[in-house]
């Protein structure tokens, strides 16, 4: 079995760029399938999976192969800081893994201020090495990561956590258990049990034509990191585990999740939807370690090709968020268009959320129409809510409704849910406070909700207003806030 030496990965410190890196495998010249772990083959590489982890855990916080060094690569442990750690398990940031870990610790995107269109590429190329390493530590060429099919339309995949995460004593399996999970996550039961809509749901997102935000609307980068991926964590993890960006990375449902995400924007890719071909952010360069203990560096446009990478997905997702053969598929669903210049019509004053539903009255601009619809036709409107911040994690996710003032809340006025899971400061250490919040962005087409209002007359009787539901108990004392609601026509 192929084991990784300490001399072996001090020898790998000299920098490989990622494409001379690549050029260089053996594997790059073969395509690895990554497998719903539900499946025969998804399962096997479970099983190795959880050999790797074990032998993760066991490696010295001090080596980059190890458990702890790619926790932290995510995010530090939230009790303490990126220095304090290097100072403690590296002898402080002049030495030479202490020098490694200033360029690898606390380098998540895009969850405390950086570009929004990083989360994709980066949460690959995190991904991607991880998996490398867990090929070298288990002495295993052929493993490849299985996914989390959590978007699955199969009721008993649909939102449950795999069971091989909730068994504590199995002597393989017991490596991935998390007591600091959820009561429905380690229990067995759809995580999003007893929530209005459907957390579950990537429709929207998938249907997206556009990768990137445009104006007021959300992008499907965007889309899926605040949507789906940010319910997952919240869902299952507490604000001691997945819940919390910090400490989510321990977990190991973190990697099939991520390897569920990635699976999602290779779907989109395949679906006929491109990537970016400009902007100064497709240039940013990170370091990571392989599996060697080689030091790697590579462009975030360097990872927008699973097939230059050397794998792919058994599946992938059609733009109606179902799954169907790993080819080429078409909408199934009305895709619309969406303009490049945003109208703002309407906003609502900052709220501070609470265990209670709280409520937001829009005040409409001069002139506009009281349905708040476009009298052309020719726009959607659109709800935004953004500015988002919290000082801990309420640990449930919040669902919006639109409504006439006083027309209560049910399901015929839904508009989504968001959540706070990169809501709170999160320093890397080279910024303000005030600059170390990620985007904290949502836009909910409101188009069809105003339709039926105005149907019903409300739209004439009374202003609107945005309601604020938990979807559970909020941790007390979090006092999560909504700094911007605004109404707008794109």
């Amino acid at each position: 079995m192929t084991s990784v030496s300490r001399r072996s990965f001090i020898r790998g410190l000299a920098t490989v760029p990622v494409g001379l890196w690549l050029a260089g495998k053996v594997h790059a010249n073969t395509t690895h399938i990554r497998y719903d772990l539900s499946s025969p083959e998804g399962h096997e590489m479970l099983r190795i999976l959880a050999q790797g982890v074990a032998k993760m855990k066991a490696l010295p916080g001090k080596r980059p192969q190890g458990w702890l060094w790619q926790w932290y690569t995510h995010f530090v442990n939230g009790n303490t800081t990126k220095a304090d750690e290097i100072s403690r398990l590296l002898g402080g940031p002049t030495t030479t893994l202490g020098m490694f870990a200033e360029e690898t610790w606390n380098t998540c995107q895009s969850h405390a201020g950086q570009n929004a269109n990083n989360f994709m590429p980066w949460h690959r190329m995190y991904v991607y090495f991880f998996e490398e390493i867990v090929r070298e530590i288990t002495g295993r060429p052929d493993f490849a990561l299985p996914y989390w099919n959590y978007t699955s339309h199969d009721p008993a995949k649909r939102g449950v956590v795999p069971v091989e995460f909730r068994l504590p004593n199995d002597p393989l399996f017991g490596t991935f258990y998390r007591s600091f999970r959820t009561s429905l996550a380690n229990s067995g039961q759809p995580i999003h049990q007893g929530q209005p809509g459907d957390p579950m749901d990537i429709s929207v997102a998938m249907a997206k034509t556009h990768y990137s935000t445009i104006d007021g609307v959300q992008g499907f980068c965007r889309a899926i990191d605040s949507g789906v991926h940010g319910r997952i964590h919240v869902l299952t993890g507490t604000s001691k585990n997945m819940g919390a960006v910090p400490y989510a990375a321990q977990d190991a449902l973190f990697w099939v999740h991520h390897a569920n995400i990635d699976r999602m924007w290779a779907s989109w890719n395949a679906n006929g939807n491109p990537n970016p071909t400009s902007g100064s952010w497709r240039d940013r360069e990170f370091v990571f370690v392989d599996g060697k203990g080689q030091r790697v560096t590579g462009r975030l446009r360097d990872f927008f090709d699973t097939n230059v990478l050397g794998y792919r997905y058994d599946r992938h997702i059609g733009p109606d968020g179902r799954e169907g053969s790993a080819t080429l598929m078409t909408a199934s669903a009305a895709r619309r268009s969406v303009g490049t210049v945003a109208e703002r019509i309407g906003s609502a004053p900052s709220v501070e959320l609470a265990a209670r539903p709280i409520r937001s009255i829009v005040r409409l601009e001069d002139g506009k129409p009281a349905t708040a619809l476009d009298p052309s036709g020719s726009r959607r409107t659109w709800l935004i809510v953004k500015d988002l911040h919290t000082w801990a994690q309420p640990e449930v996710l919040y669902h919006v409704y639109l409504s006439p003032r006083g027309g209560g809340i049910g399901p015929r006025v839904y508009a989504g849910n968001i959540h706070f899971f990169d809501a709170e400061f999160h320093d890397h250490g080279n910024s303000n406070l005030d600059e170390a919040l990620g985007e904290n962005f949502y836009s909910f087409d409101v188009t069809e909700i105003l339709q039926r209002i105005a149907a019903n007359g409300g739209a004439s009787k009374a202003p609107l207003e945005v309601a604020f539901v938990p979807g559970g108990q909020p941790t007390p004392g979090a006092k999560p806030l909504v700094g911007t609601i605004q109404l707008i026509w794109q």
